[in-house]
């Protein structure tokens, strides 16, 4: 888009004038614009997330969402479960081509929905179950991707030994 306004803008001053000096002017700020461009581009490139780093994210707040749900920590559930849906919608929005993103929403999202509703319900009894699945789903996208050599369990221990899962008093 930016180079079809650059070479209209071109044209445009093309047809005003006559004067080589613009016209070298114009052809160097198009130069420049072009560069910057694509050093811009380059650059984002070097800090974007790959997808491995967004599910290594999601895998650390799905370890730390067992655990706040089984202490009945419900407002510490729900933040874990905000934040596997937000890097979920930046993988998303990051990796839409990638074939493991596109099932996300067929294969994650029922589970994670048994999950809110869990949360909302408060719902120990049937969080046990959500989660399983949930894992279950996980499981069966990396199978389904041929990266079912990552396989993701129920943890027995919280991600981090300084956070509390218990619900504040």
């Amino acid at each position: 888009m930016k180079f079809f306004l650059l070479i209209l803008s071109f044209l445009f001053l093309y047809s005003c004038t006559d004067e080589p000096t613009q016209l070298k002017t114009l052809q160097s700020e198009i130069n420049y614009l072009n560069a910057k461009n694509d050093s811009l581009e380059k650059e984002i490139r070097s800090i974007k997330p790959g997808l491995g780093d967004l599910m290594l994210e999601i895998q650390v707040h799905h370890n730390k969402l067992w655990f706040a749900g089984k202490q009945g920590n419900w407002p510490l559930a729900q933040f874990e479960y905000d934040e596997i849906m937000e890097i979920i919608t930046q993988a998303e929005a990051i990796e839409k081509e990638r074939s493991e993103v596109k099932l996300f929403r067929v294969m994650l999202f029922p589970q994670l929905d048994s999950i809110q509703l869990c949360i909302r319900q408060q719902n120990e009894d049937h969080f046990d179950s959500a989660y399983t699945n949930l894992t279950q789903a996980c499981n069966n996208c990396h199978a389904s991707t041929k990266f079912n050599f990552n396989k993701i369990i129920i943890p027995e221990h919280p991600p981090y030994s300084n956070q509390e899962f218990e619900p504040v008093k």
